[in-house]
């Protein structure tokens, strides 16, 4: 079998097609040329283990989708998942496509997460268990996918790594953010919009001015650290960008029990009208709490939580789990 390997240049992917070749299939890697650090480390990984590489130039695709969406999502006061949705249109979507094209019967990744008879499973690594991540991959693709890492310890994914001496240890652990150099992500989107930089009123809910921000923009809902006020702690509960003011309360105001989500992506048979019973995570490094997930018109649906979850901001991804199995994510469009 032709194996197609996403290769970054990293610890998983590159155990991800080693452990590929070990098993007997040819693998061939697929990296996308977004970065030119990215690509020569790539390419040094594919060397040493013999494999051929594409470089698939998406940087265009990649501005378009990601970079435009994580701005405007932000622009809009909401908090952008682009990791999740890079999974979905990027790398299970035209990496997947280019490398079914090229030849190859499936393909593989480095996340730890599992496949079994179709349905996705949380990693066996519970430290690194990155299944959240996929809940925007389409179902359809899952049966193609292989992730060789999910029963897998990360210790014992750097130990492989580094015996055969595939990546040096001092590359260390792949960013969440590609793109993001040294916490620039607010820079990113100022100067792609130049006009989000103004500054305005931080506000608490009952409307005091309590001090002032450089830009709404470059704060989120659960925020604490950097807001520079007196009095405190306080969190912040809302962006209000058309009004230009950050509100802030206590942790009090950080609270709610329904969840309103869009652009579901079932990774099972939508359930019935009345819901079934999950456990939920608003955030990636979230508990999940139980809930109940109902279904409702148009690819949405609610999240009804049976004690308060944090409040969490608009934009992020919620997930939904029974036992180990995701069941589906979505977009979270409000909290109440």
């Amino acid at each position: 079998m032709i194996v197609g390997v996403g290769i970054s240049g990293g610890v998983d992917s590159a155990a991800t097609a080693l452990l590929l070749k070990e098993a007997g299939h040819t693998v061939r890697g697929y990296t996308m040329a977004i970065t030119d650090a990215s690509c020569v480390r790539a390419e040094q990984v594919a060397d040493r283990l013999g494999i051929e590489l594409r470089l698939l130039d998406f940087r265009k695709e990649f501005d378009s989708l990601i970079l435009d969406y994580f701005t405007g999502e932000y622009a809009c006061g909401r908090t952008p998942s682009p990791c999740v949705r890079c999974n979905r249109l990027l790398k299970f979507g035209l990496m997947r496509e280019a490398a079914l094209a090229d030849g190859c019967n499936k393909i593989a990744t480095g996340h730890y997460a599992r496949i079994e008879d179709g349905r996705l499973l949380r990693g066996l690594d519970t430290g690194k268990d990155q299944s959240y991540f996929l809940a925007q991959v389409p179902r359809s693709v899952l049966p193609g996918v292989l992730f060789p890492l999910g029963k897998m310890q990360k210790s014992q994914v750097k130990e492989l790594v580094y015996a055969e001496r595939l990546v040096p240890p001092e590359v260390g652990e792949s960013q969440d953010l590609c793109f993001v150099s040294e916490g620039d992500a607010f820079g990113i989107v100022s100067r792609r919009r130049p006009d989000l930089l103004a500054e305005g009123d931080i506000v608490s809910t009952d409307g005091r001015v309590l001090g002032r921000h450089k830009g709404a923009f470059s704060h989120t809902v659960g925020q604490r650290r950097g807001l520079g006020l007196g009095g405190g702690p306080w969190f912040v509960v809302k962006v209000d960008i058309p009004g230009n003011k950050v509100v802030v309360g206590r942790e009090s105001d950080l609270h709610c029990s329904r969840v309103l989500l869009d652009k579901v992506n079932w990774l099972l048979e939508p359930p019935p009208s009345g819901g079934i019973q999950v456990k939920a995570q608003l955030r990636y490094l979230m508990r999940p709490r139980a809930a109940w997930l109902v279904p409702k018109d148009a690819g949405t649906a609610e999240l009804r939580f049976e004690e308060d979850a944090p409040l969490a901001p608009e934009g992020q991804l919620a997930a939904a789990y029974i036992d180990d199995q995701l069941v589906a994510g979505g977009w979270i469009s409000k909290c109440e």
